[in-house]
């Protein structure tokens, strides 16, 4: 395992719901996301709409010592939320702090494996014959 230079934080950002246990479910997965990774000091979720925390109340929020903020979007596709309003949000957090250095990741639509991922989870769910 190697260790890395600077204190960094993964914000995993969805969309966000009015209903609470649909955001729950969100913030359980990315609890689970950090018990999972060792590249983070800190592994936190951000909602981009309809409820809190927003990304700048999230990255607010975190120690004085974490330098480096990844910002992953777990969404699909890379509509407006994905072309704009994400990136309109990350700019707000570098403007605000710009002492942090602040990445935007590529959204998890990208992901080459997400096809497979999708069969494999529906192949758990065939019924036995």
């Amino acid at each position: 395992m190697t260790e890395n230079p600077q204190p960094r934080a993964l914000v995993i950002m969805a969309h966000g719901s009015r209903r609470a246990a649909a955001n729950e479910e969100f913030f359980n997965l990315v609890s689970s996301i950090g018990e999972a990774n060792s590249d983070y000091s800190l592994v936190k979720p951000a909602l981009l709409e309809q409820a809190p925390p927003t990304l700048l109340e999230v990255c607010q929020a975190l120690p004085a010592d974490i330098t480096h903020i990844d910002v992953y979007p777990l969404f699909f596709n890379q509509g407006r939320h994905v072309e704009k309003d994400i990136p309109a949000q990350v700019a707000e957090v570098m403007d605000a702090l710009p002492q942090k250095h602040v990445r935007l990741l590529e959204y998890f639509g990208q992901n080459q494996g997400l096809a497979g991922l999708v069969v494999s989870h529906i192949a758990q769910q065939r019924p036995e014959n």
